[in-house]
């Protein structure tokens, strides 16, 4: 039997750009961080500057991966495993007495019931309809002024960030032909289909909040660039810290803080 053919540095490059691919998967799917990531790329150095077998150095790095990934499905498989238990469970025998999980459940709802939803009306997206009502109501309310500001610190409509929040908020908040936004119609569909598929229900509400998180902390980001911009007059600065103020306690009642795309690496704005 002849010997094994060695890896070519074409082939050496595009798996180790495969592993690449897998870490920002990864990142994406399961909202990690880029330390997992960082590491690989700390080892694939130090196995350049030791010369070491990277056919070898390919294949562990390969499986290393990979088993993160089967570890996250498998924790969401359990997860939607117990999300459909719940379900199926009848309320006729309420325990008389909430626990902390039911507390902290109800006291998150609480906080979000103020918000107008978008007409989803199921209780198994009920927070996805309140945050989709949420954006709605800063484009009505809040856009405008946002915009007019923009524009006066911004002349060009290709300078600055007013061309690409207003397509990102749009595309969250104009409603097409089914009565919704776009970004919902894939949502619409997996709560008509029956039995209901919890994991993709569970993925694609995900998804939905990942969108709207990306976008609220851009808008608050450059809102705090400009809400001291001396160019800015009393009611130009007022409507800024109203919008801030609005963004800010949007990502807080919905507890979207850490999901901030410039916090989670290779996710595109």
């Amino acid at each position: 039997m002849g010997k094994k053919k060695k890896l070519s540095q074409i082939e050496i490059e595009a798996a180790i750009n495969g592993i690449r691919k897998k870490y920002n998967d990864y990142m994406v799917e399961f909202l990690k961080t880029s330390k997992a990531k960082n590491l690989f790329e700390d080892r694939y150095i130090d196995a350049l500057r030791a010369r070491i077998d990277l056919e070898r150095f390919i294949y562990n790095e390969m499986l290393l991966v990979e088993q993160l990934i089967a570890d996250e499905k498998e924790k969401r498989q359990k997860e939607a495993e117990k999300l459909d238990a719940r379900h199926k469970k009848t309320l006729k025998h309420k325990n008389s007495q909430e626990s902390v999980v039911d507390k902290i459940y109800n006291a998150n709802r609480d906080r979000i019931r103020k918000y107008v939803g978008v007409g989803l009306e199921d209780d198994d997206v009920y927070e996805i309809d309140k945050l989709f009502g949420a954006v709605k109501e800063l484009e009505r309310n809040y856009w405008s002024g946002m915009e007019g500001v923009f524009r006066k610190l911004y002349t060009s409509r290709y300078s600055g960030p007013r061309r690409d929040l207003e397509s990102r908020l749009f595309e969250l908040t104009m409603e097409g032909p089914e009565g919704y936004p776009p970004a919902l119609l894939k949502l619409r569909t997996i709560l008509d289909r029956y039995p209901r598929e919890y994991t993709a229900l569970q993925r694609e509400s995900q998804r939905c909040m990942m969108d709207i998180a990306f976008l609220l902390h851009s808008m608050h980001e450059e809102l705090n660039k400009i809400k001291d911009d001396e160019s800015l007059n009393t009611m130009e600065r007022q409507t800024v810290e109203i919008s801030l103020h609005f963004v800010h306690t949007v990502i807080e009642d919905f507890r979207l803080t850490d999901i901030n795309s410039s916090k989670i690496k290779g996710v595109k704005k």
